[in-house]
């Protein structure tokens, strides 16, 4: 395995998966979860995971905290959506930066990583593919303190980060783009795990 890099990955996994009508996070695939490849994908470049649980997060605590690269942060506040996650999970960051992505975003590669930490600079950094926004999202870590002050106005993530100063990366990969949110795309995600 390649070296890892010093650098945080927030994994946000505290949804209740409305679209999709049952929880997605522990959904079969490959030779485990969802989850387990969106961990295991970031943790292929990325020092530490940090976990975010909130709906069913005793079981996703139970199931991951004995990981020593993985630090679980529970939201309590899950319901008010994904920006109460990421701000949870924020104050927990050490490194100078940090990736977010989501639980539901699991055909990430190393690669996707790699070529994102490479333009990294004192932005925060949006891949994208053929127009569509993806993941994972690098900040400096000074972005990720600001979205956690108590005075910020937006409850999205998006909005906060194009407020401020950002870049976006073209990618030819679409694995940046396919985020398993209804059952059709789980469908497809099954359909094509095995070329």
């Amino acid at each position: 395995m390649s070296p890892r890099e010093n650098v945080d990955c927030i994994i946000t996994a505290a949804g209740l998966s409305s679209r999709m009508g049952q929880w997605k996070m522990m959904l079969p695939y490959n030779e485990g979860t969802i989850l387990d490849s969106s961990i295991e994908n970031a943790r292929q470049f990325c020092q530490r995971i940090i976990l975010v649980v909130g709906y069913r997060g005793e079981e996703l605590l139970a199931r991951y905290n004995n990981e020593s690269d993985i630090t679980v942060i529970i939201n309590n506040n899950y319901a008010s959506g994904l920006f109460s996650s990421i701000q949870a999970a924020g104050k927990n960051v050490n490194t100078e930066y940090c990736f977010i992505t989501h639980g539901d975003i699991p055909c990430l590669n190393r690669e996707i990583y790699h070529q994102i930490w490479l333009k990294r600079g004192p932005y925060a950094l949006l891949p994208c593919h053929q127009g569509t926004p993806g993941h994972p999202v690098l900040l400096p870590k000074k972005i990720i303190q600001q979205a956690c002050m108590d005075d910020v106005t937006t409850t999205s993530m998006r909005e906060f980060l194009l407020a401020g100063e950002y870049r976006y990366l073209n990618m030819n990969q679409p694995q940046t783009v396919l985020d398993i949110d209804t059952p059709e795309a789980y469908q497809l995600l099954l359909g094509t795990s095995h070329d």
